[in-house]
């Protein structure tokens, strides 16, 4: 696998509203998950702009709007930005030591779920801050 992997995942729903799945095959990147977080990301706002030493992270994005994805190897100049627009989801798959750093550029919140193998500690964290996106 590449540093990140992203895939936009299919639209299986209805009248009733959207409904995504994550394939068995992308699930098995994590081995076991230690922790599940979610949240939104307000227009104009950043998350991300760090990396994990030690664990592997998947997010899940649902969009509505415009939204900027960055990401590079932690020893790396070279940043790569995918621009996302109009509606949707995806799953980005992170290895550790990749920066990454998500930007909602539109009017509309995203909505994120991040999952990881590796416990969440305040005490003992797993991330090292690095501006991709201001």
């Amino acid at each position: 696998m590449q540093d990140i992997e992203i895939t936009k995942l299919e639209n299986y729903g209805d009248t009733r509203g959207a409904l995504y799945n994550i394939p068995d095959t992308d699930m098995q990147f994590l081995d076991k998950i230690q922790n599940i977080h979610f949240g939104k990301i307000c227009p104009g706002s950043i998350r991300g702009n760090h990396y994990h030493y030690q664990s592997k992270e998947m997010l899940i994005i649902g969009y509505l709007d415009t939204w900027t994805l960055a990401w590079a190897k932690k020893d790396s100049d070279e940043i790569s930005k995918k621009e996302f627009t109009e509606s949707g989801a995806v799953l980005v798959k992170i290895n550790e030591g990749v920066v990454h750093s998500v930007k909602n550029n539109g009017d509309k919140e995203l909505e994120i779920i991040a999952l990881s193998n590796r416990i969440f500690s305040k005490e003992n964290p797993d991330t090292i801050s690095r501006i991709l996106l201001q």
